[in-house]
């Protein structure tokens, strides 16, 4: 009962996990398993900065467009210089922008993050576009190729870097200051600011943390891709939304956790591949996806327990 209370998704994922596997021969097989896993690593990264934002009561409507912005600007940099490590400092720098642009924004003007972020959504999605023409960008070095065929020990190499992401995420919010004031101003902003919590200043930082993992994110989706894709963030906002969501974190701030969040990307990960191995239409698909979100959404209300990290 304590672990159901504490990550109330783990029933979903458990049941989804069976079922598909007793339907489709293919779906517990190694290379499924291992495609489904790589194909998730960037959804995952930016489900975690948006998991962060949530804990402290935002909302980030950018990091979609900012993942496409970053992958652009990296691949045009490895495109102009062979160097896998610029092309990797480009990313992170251009979704570390982008966060604190939305972090002084929100921070220290005090605007609405609804407003504020989705207008940085469509200047991310501008630059994107403009900086690439349109198209995708080519001159992908080699071992960028390589690395998104990259398995070690029977783990796709991306996904071994979004599992890093998230144990440096974990710790951070169970083991430092920095996480439990996200915490406390998610709860009570208030009662933070009485506390001497910087309110702005932590506002600040986790705008700034979801930037970055848009950065790291689009960095990712090169190698996944094979090419920088001016619109591969697209259609990863309501995915990354609702994977959090699903996980049992609350929009409402101070209520959640990034190992729920991985379990979140784990449900729609697993119920996506699985009705694709059915054979399920993508717009059905759709009709599932979203009442699995209510159902998920129940769950983490009548049984999750509050400041999991």
């Amino acid at each position: 009962m304590t672990l159901l209370r504490t990550y109330p998704a783990l029933v979903i994922i458990c049941a989804l996990a069976v079922g598909f596997s007793l339907l489709s021969p293919y779906f517990a097989s190694a290379g499924n398993i291992e495609a489904m896993l790589g194909a998730n690593a960037v959804v995952l990264i930016a489900a975690v900065g948006m998991t962060v934002v949530f804990l402290a009561g935002g909302i980030d409507l950018s990091i979609s467009t900012v993942i496409s912005a970053s992958a652009v600007m990296s691949g045009l940099v490895m495109a102009a210089t062979g160097s896998v490590a610029l092309g990797a400092l480009t990313a992170l720098a251009v979704g570390m922008v982008f966060g604190a642009l939305n972090g002084i924004l929100i921070g220290y003007f005090s605007l609405t993050p609804f407003i504020t972020t989705m207008a940085t959504q469509l200047i991310a999605r501008g630059v994107a576009f403009v900086m690439s023409a349109g198209i995708a960008v080519k001159g992908t070095p080699f071992f960028m190729l390589d690395f998104g065929f990259m398995v070690w020990f029977g783990i796709p190499a991306l996904t071994i870097v979004a599992l890093v992401v998230v144990v440096l995420a974990l710790v951070a919010m169970a083991r430092t200051t920095w996480g439990r004031q996200v915490m406390l101003v998610g709860s009570n902003a208030q009662a933070a600011r009485f506390s001497g919590v910087n309110v702005p200043a932590v506002t600040f930082s986790v705008y700034l943390f979801s930037g970055a993992m848009g950065g790291i994110a689009g960095f990712i989706s090169i190698a996944n891709l094979g090419n920088a894709i001016p619109g591969v963030g697209d259609t990863l906002l309501l995915i990354i939304i609702g994977a959090v969501v699903l996980g049992g974190t609350g929009m409402a701030g101070g209520e959640g956790s990034v190992g729920r969040t991985v379990l979140g990307v784990g449900i729609l990960a697993i119920l996506t591949n699985g009705l694709n191995l059915l054979g399920i239409p993508f717009y059905d698909q759709l009709i599932i996806q979203g009442i699995l979100i209510f159902v998920g959404t129940w769950m983490a209300t009548r049984f999750g327990s509050r400041r999991e990290i």
